[in-house]
């Protein structure tokens, strides 16, 4: 029986990481232009939450260095 599978196999140079997501979203994209706000929609929801994760980690730190310096908030 046959097997039908719609897979992109990637390399990534990690030294270029921006660049390589990019050209990666956009083979993606390119494969399913039909999907493509749905799936900028997820991708912009993921990075948003990365985004805020990282902030949220950042004000703990600051928090805890403001909070040992003596310094009231």
């Amino acid at each position: 029986m046959a097997k039908i599978k719609s897979t992109l196999d990637i390399q990534l140079d990690l030294t270029r990481p921006v660049e390589e997501l990019t050209e990666v979203i956009s083979a993606v994209i390119a494969s399913q232009p039909h999907k493509r706000k749905e799936i900028l929609n997820a991708l912009d929801t993921a990075v948003g939450n990365a985004l805020a994760e990282i902030q949220s980690q950042e004000e703990k730190v600051q928090k805890t260095n403001d909070d040992s310096s003596g310094k009231v908030s």
